[in-house]
């Protein structure tokens, strides 16, 4: 992954792993319950929420490639000659910078003629072969470093999933989209020719050939590239596809476990519109919610943002016919701009990370939380926002919205924030877990 600035195809690109940053929010149908921080995992009044240690079948897997137990803080930094997956082994502290491997394009096995895009992405993690191992899938050539018992090596046995055709600029994502029990991929293809959705059935060969292959005519409008999302929108274990952030069209949904070649439904539900999608289980039922962010701030910074606050509007799977939506922080500040899930007081209910970003290009951000578990899901109030920026060129650069995760095990999730060569790991509520350059020095050795 490489790093530029806020706004850029780094944030029209990014993809959480989890369902993945102090003004007032308003909320358009009711009023919500707000709560303070908690300082134990405890049930939050009046809401539904489980305890932090109950088991949660429906979580997603999470990225944890040694498996020991502690999520890995993996991304990769590519521009069109360079390309390596940096890997921060998790620990019952956080990401361990001590430890952190850098993978080269060697490493790796990505064939000198691919060409990486100058964008950050967060690798695929999943057990593509079915050996108990996390799997590494990189770049826009969708190139497999296969796990085992310490996880994937440099210079370890690989494969690359051949896509057909060409015009990929992202790993494929995971999902069990047929809901067969087999790990598939999706991913995007986007050309001057041809624009589809591909999907490739698992399980997977080591050479990382698919079971099947299958090419789906592409539902957005041509030159779009969106980014993929998944997630289980209505609870069938089978894996749902959102696709968002299309300049002409709202962001899309296919329903998984369809009778068809892919698993997924021949058309897909349009929902409102906006910029990006996120699952979580705001209210604590069970079943996984779906969260949409609209910022009226535009891509590229060249049109003026309009006189009005930010949106997310929220559909809760107990009511799938129900959107509420709620607008935030001030005029023009840009509420919504990137979202990500995360139980950040360990009460068994997920909590919305809200990013505010002014313009997109200039690198400002600040992260609100907006706290799940209320009687209704979602409370309509920042619990806490969260700020942090290190010296630029041309100014201060913000820390953006990355990922959440728990990324120390002790059953509360925390934000990575992104800004320049910076890492901040923080507990959600604006206290520093962890603060690290991306970039380890020269020597350090693997």
């Amino acid at each position: 992954m490489h790093f530029p600035t806020a706004g850029g195809p780094f944030f029209r690109h990014l993809r959480l792993w989890h369902a993945v940053p102090a003004s007032l929010v308003v909320v358009a149908v009711v009023a919500f319950l707000v709560l303070l921080p908690s300082d134990g995992a405890r049930s939050v009044p009046n809401s539904p929420c489980r305890p932090a240690d109950s088991a949660r079948g429906d979580t997603p897997a999470t990225p944890d490639l040694d498996g020991d137990g502690f999520v890995d803080l993996v991304h990769e930094i590519s521009d069109t000659e360079n390309f390596d997956v940096i890997v921060v082994p998790g620990s019952a502290h956080g990401p361990d910078h001590d430890r952190t491997t850098v993978l080269t394009r060697d490493d790796l096995g990505v064939p000198d003629d691919i060409q990486t895009g100058d964008d950050p992405w967060q690798p695929t993690i999943a057990d593509l072969d079915e050996d108990g191992h996390a799997d590494l899938v990189v770049s826009g050539a969708a190139q497999v470093l296969w796990g085992g018992p310490k996880g994937p090596q440099a210079g370890g046995p690989h494969g690359r999933v051949p896509l057909p055709g060409s015009g990929y600029d992202t790993a494929p994502i995971a999902g069990d989209f047929d809901g067969d029990g087999h790990t598939d991929l999706a991913v995007f293809r986007f050309s001057n020719e041809d624009q589809e959705l591909v999907v490739l059935k698992g399980p997977f060969k080591r050479s990382g050939a698919p079971t099947r292959t299958v090419e789906i005519p592409s539902p957005v409008h041509e030159g779009a590239s969106p980014v993929l999302i998944a997630g289980d929108a209505n609870d069938d274990r089978a894996t749902d596809l959102a696709l968002y952030d299309s300049p002409w069209d709202p962001p899309l949904l296919f329903t998984g476990g369809a009778r068809t070649a892919g698993g997924l439904s021949k058309k897909p539900e349009r929902l409102p519109e906006g910029e990006n999608v996120v699952f979580g289980d705001f209210n604590g039922d069970g079943r996984q919610d779906v969260a949409i962010g609209r910022s009226f701030v535009d891509s590229y910074d060249e049109v003026d943002t309009p006189h009005r606050r930010g949106q997310i509007s929220v559909r809760y799977g107990k009511a799938p016919g129900k959107w509420v939506t709620m607008d935030g922080g001030g005029f023009k500040e840009g509420f919504g701009t990137r979202l990500a899930a995360g139980d950040f007081n360990g009460d068994g209910c997920d909590d919305l990370a809200v990013q505010l970003t002014k313009k997109k290009e200039t690198g400002d951000a600040r992260i609100e939380v907006l706290r799940g578990g209320s009687e209704h899901g979602l409370g309509s109030k920042p619990w806490r926002a969260t700020k942090r920026s290190v010296p630029g060129d041309d100014g201060p650069v913000d820390g953006t919205l990355f990922a959440v995760h728990d990324w120390d095990g002790d059953g509360r999730s925390e934000l990575a924030l992104l800004g320049a060569d910076t890492w901040w790991i923080t507990d959600g509520t604006d206290r520093d877990e962890a603060s690290f350059p991306v970039t380890p020095s020269k020597d350090q050795g693997p």
